[in-house]
């Protein structure tokens, strides 16, 4: 299987393994990165173990419902962009298809045509996601207190007591803006990951620290101490507590995790 981690990754899945092996040999010579499921159990493993930039998913793979398994995939929080195919479909199907995916297509399929298709859709989504600095922050999200500082998204700054206006990275918007929610609640790195990343980010734990960490130095250099209430649990993830804060809570949004559990520095 090959799995770029430059070029978008598309999964095509069809009952039909000649057809599937076919279109992704097709995709690999166009230089994607490519898998294929002849099952939905199959595809069900590959969502699990990679980031998937789209599918190609017949409405029928072996008697299953593929409309059916999107809407399942979307319930889960997994919204990946879709193209459908099918060997004949009714207006009714088409008009399902493209509520909850992205194109349609009809067999016998123009491969060049499909792969045309595959890249408009993917150029879709990136624009569709230009607004998002993360998972959790867009342009459009007004100014937060963090720390003593306050973060402003659209213009990817931070303002610190001492007049600085210091610009910071997308994710590093998206980890403040986690923090800040949930003050007072120790996160576990995957979920941290999860609410910045998305469901599926390939990131491992030793890249979100790095992230913090650049953090904690931004705050120290511009004199903010407030940064200590961002503390790490270690062997569990990160805890925002600030002095004037409200105390551990066990309830809300998030993976609290008894004190207990790790140390706390």
């Amino acid at each position: 299987m090959k799995d770029s981690k430059l070029a978008p990754f598309v999964l095509v899945i069809d009952g039909d393994e000649e057809l599937m092996q076919g279109v992704v040999r097709h995709f690999l010579d166009a230089d994607l990165g490519a898998a294929g499921a002849s099952s939905l159990r199959e595809a069900s493993r590959i969502l699990a173990d990679h980031f998937v930039n789209l599918l190609v998913l017949n409405m029928s793979v072996q008697g299953h419902s593929g409309l059916e398994f999107l809407e399942q995939l979307q319930r889960n929080g997994q919204h990946v962009p879709t193209i459908f195919i099918a060997d004949r479909y009714s207006q009714t199907d088409r008009l399902q298809a493209l509520e909850i995916g992205d194109d349609i297509m009809q067999k016998p399929i123009p491969v060049r045509e499909l792969l045309a298709r595959v890249r408009a859709v993917l150029r879709r989504a990136e624009t569709a996601r230009d607004w998002h600095l993360a998972e959790n922050v867009t342009l459009n999200d007004s100014p937060f207190p963090f720390c003593g500082a306050t973060v402003h998204p659209r213009d990817m700054r931070v303002a610190f007591p001492n007049g600085t206006l210091a610009p910071v990275g997308k994710k590093e918007v998206g980890l403040m803006a986690a923090f800040a929610a949930t003050e007072g609640l120790i996160l576990s790195r995957k979920d941290i990951i999860h609410r910045v990343w998305g469901l599926h980010a390939n990131i491992r734990s030793r890249s979100l620290d790095q992230y913090v960490v650049r953090i904690r130095h931004l705050f120290r250099r511009n004199g903010c101490d407030a940064i200590d209430a961002l503390k790490t649990v270690h062997g569990i993830g990160y805890l925002c507590q600030p002095k004037e804060g409200p105390e551990m809570a066990n309830e809300g949004h998030g993976t609290a995790v008894a004190i207990g559990a790790g140390s706390i520095r």
